[in-house]
């Protein structure tokens, strides 16, 4: 029985020791590599340089947003405390003759010490040629991003800033990590995972202690792909030197593609301010500015009498009113017990459907309000694609309001009246929409489609290959017949050459577009919205200023110089000056002939 028992026993230590045997084996060989490599992690850090990211151009490839190189010295005290005393101080004392400032540290440290920040280029150059005659002195090196031309397009562009805790809970399981730099505006964010490279770094021998003791590799950072955007740089000043210090936006579209050709907002910032500690003096100027952030051509406003296109292209496809009806402007008009005024003091007199298009008639448009309601001009409103984000690739970006009966009885509990559709119709009330998808709205008049905004036209890797490519998109049609469309397009042509926009015009481009003052607390808010040149339009301009008071004023001179610009600088092909001779304007019930560009005029619209 003793001996049965201890055969079993001998049995099991062999069947232990063989399990032993082939578990070494397996760790010896099979994963030698797997664990050799985890020792080796787990002796060795990471000194991670950052890569820098894309460049950004404009449309014509000129250099919008590069990368400057910061260097950093670094001493590693546990590598210089193994040398002579003799040779610490020789290494010490070279350092300090190219950092032209005496370098005193303590080599019993164990970390990297930084002993300089922002070396100048010359030096850090210097740095590198001596690399051997420094051993334990580290150069390394951090982009950062320059724009170019400071405030000029900074809501486009963007700027950039180490991701937060709670930008980083969303996008680590993208790769992302502590301490990286992201976009944190304009194309710069939306397009960050795009054209942000691959870090680098230097892997470091370390011991038990965590304190390095070589350099074990070197990894060079690889620079993010380039952006090709659809901006004109030059057009873009000329847009932001228009609107000058005017709260305000300003959209410029290619009329038949919907590429962004500028786009401006002001107040405005300084993307390099972003680039290294914000210093109080410049954070107290940021500060004095009203919302330097908000990018205005994507923000909400009532529009006014921009919107009177849309009322009036609803009410000729719906035949709610023919063009050459004649309505009598006395300058106001009754609703029960209400009188609502027309801006015009006196009125227009007897005037048709597409002259009250042309000097923006109130009582008119009013009417027409009324006849449609709420729910016809919603929809016509929402087939223009007001309402709606327009998919522009850029942050910010607004729906807007578009109401009809439901719209007010959910949101603000009560019923729609009559007084409403007659704000509805001048585009006031409970009409909202953005500096942006007016731009788009005035450029389906003027091709007959709806385009998909954008800005970015490719991004290209570093060997040329395409990544990403915008392109023309349409998406939807004009919700208007040829016939009514030709005539809301004269009437159009008119307001420029003769009507409330008179003071847009620009002899060698003539344009078609509409004044329009939008009451608001406080002044009220003038836009001018065009397109030009008319007959085969290239670009659309919508132009907002916050209380600005007068369409016809403000935001016209605004155009009229950009109009300007681009007459003398992209237009292809030159238009003669048109004279208006033997044409009248209405001021009041008298007829007054129009006889020359300059001749006096009546104050246009409110506007």
């Amino acid at each position: 029985m003793v001996v049965r028992k201890n055969q079993v026993l001998i049995i099991a230590f062999i069947f232990a020791f063989i399990i032993l045997f082939l578990r070494l084996l397996q760790l010896q060989f099979a994963e030698h590599n797997k664990f050799s490599g985890l020792a080796h992690e787990n002796a060795a850090t990471i000194v991670r340089e950052p890569a820098p990211r894309g460049i950004i151009y404009d449309r014509y490839g000129k250099v919008l947003v590069e990368n400057r190189p910061v260097f950093s010295v670094r001493v590693l005290p546990h590598i210089l405390s193994k040398k002579s005393k003799s040779e610490q101080q020789r290494i010490l004392s070279l350092l300090s003759s190219l950092l032209s400032y005496k370098v005193e540290l303590k080599v019993s440290a164990t970390e990297p010490i930084i002993v300089k920040d922002k070396v100048a280029l010359k030096t850090a150059m210097q740095i590198s040629e001596k690399g051997r005659e420094l051993e334990g002195v580290v150069l390394t090196s951090r982009p950062i991003r320059l724009v170019r031309h400071g405030s000029v397009a900074s809501h486009v562009l963007g700027y950039v800033g180490e991701i937060e805790a709670s930008e980083l809970a969303k996008m680590r399981k993208q790769g992302y990590r502590m301490g990286d730099i992201v976009g944190k505006d304009g194309v710069e964010k939306i397009y960050d995972r795009q054209i942000r490279g691959v870090d680098g770094g230097k892997k470091v021998e370390v011991d038990v202690y965590g304190a390095p003791i070589r350099i074990l590799e070197s990894m060079e950072p690889t620079q993010g792909p380039d952006m090709k955007l659809t901006l004109d740089i030059e057009m873009q000043k000329a847009v932001e030197a228009a609107l000058g210090n005017q709260e305000g936006a300003v959209v410029v579209l290619n009329a038949n593609s919907g590429e962004i050709l500028a786009m401006a907002s002001y107040p405005n910032y300084d993307p390099n301010v972003f680039t290294e500690p914000m210093q109080n003096w410049r954070w107290k100027e940021l500060k004095q500015k009203k919302h330097p952030f908000i990018n205005r051509a994507l923000a909400i406003y009532p529009p006014g009498s921009v919107f009177k296109v849309v009322t009036l292209a609803a009410a000729l496809s719906e035949e709610k009113a023919r063009a050459s009806e004649r309505t009598n402007c006395y300058g106001t008009y009754l609703i029960k017990n209400r009188l609502a005024k027309c801006w015009l003091f006196g009125g227009h007199g007897s005037i048709d459907l597409m002259e009250g298009l042309v000097w923006s008639c109130d009582v008119i448009f009013y009417d027409l309000g009324r006849r449609l309601g709420p729910d016809l001009m919603s929809k016509y409103a929402k087939k223009f694609g007001l309402g709606m984000r327009t998919g522009l690739d850029l942050p910010q970006e607004k729906k807007g309001t578009i109401p009809n009966r439901a719209w007010k009885e959910k949101y603000l509990k009560t019923s729609w009246y009559e007084g409403d559709s007659i704000n509805y119709g001048i585009g006031q009330g409970f009409v909202e929409v953005t500096p942006l998808q007016m731009a788009v709205l005035y450029a389906s008049i003027a091709s007959g489609n709806i385009y998909k905004p954008y800005v970015v036209a490719e991004i290209k890797d570093r060997q040329g290959k395409v990544l990403y490519k915008g392109e023309t998109e349409v998406v939807g049609e004009v919700p208007v017949s040829s016939e009514n469309l030709k005539l809301i397009r004269n009437a159009l042509k008119q307001v420029v050459a003769r009507g409330t926009g008179v003071a847009a015009r620009v002899a060698g481009i003539p344009a078609a577009g509409k004044t329009g003052t939008a009451e608001n607390p406080g002044k009220p808010h003038a836009w001018f919205v065009c397109y030009a040149p008319y007959d085969d339009p290239e670009i659309v301009i919508s132009v907002f200023v916050a209380h600005g008071e007068h369409g016809d004023k403000a935001s016209a001179y605004v155009a009229r110089d950009i109009l300007k610009w681009y007459k003398e600088h992209r237009l292809k092909k030159v238009y003669p000056e048109e004279r208006f001779e033997g044409q009248y304007i209405l001021h009041g019930n008298v007829a007054v002939p129009y006889r020359h560009r300059y001749a006096p005029i009546p104050s246009a619209e409110a506007e």
